[in-house]
């Protein structure tokens, strides 16, 4: 699980960097940086999704700040 997650936050950054990219680099019309918001919006979507149906499968689990001073 904890591999999906990384591998979905890796791509949300990728898109933001590449979505500036397109938007810094393309002076015509180009629609490339909106399909890199639309796909970032859709992959942060998946993710707290992913994320909330994870905690209720109990997949994961949430700890406390208080478990580390143990």
């Amino acid at each position: 699980m904890k591999y999906i997650i990384l591998t979905l936050l890796i791509l949300i950054v990728y898109n933001l960097i590449a979505g500036f990219v397109y938007i810094m680099k393309d002076k015509s019309s180009s629609s490339r940086g909106f399909y890199s918001l639309r796909t970032r919006i859709i992959l942060s979507l998946l993710l707290f999704v992913l994320l909330i149906v994870s905690y209720y499968f109990d997949l994961i689990q949430p700890h406390s700040v208080n478990d580390y001073n143990q």
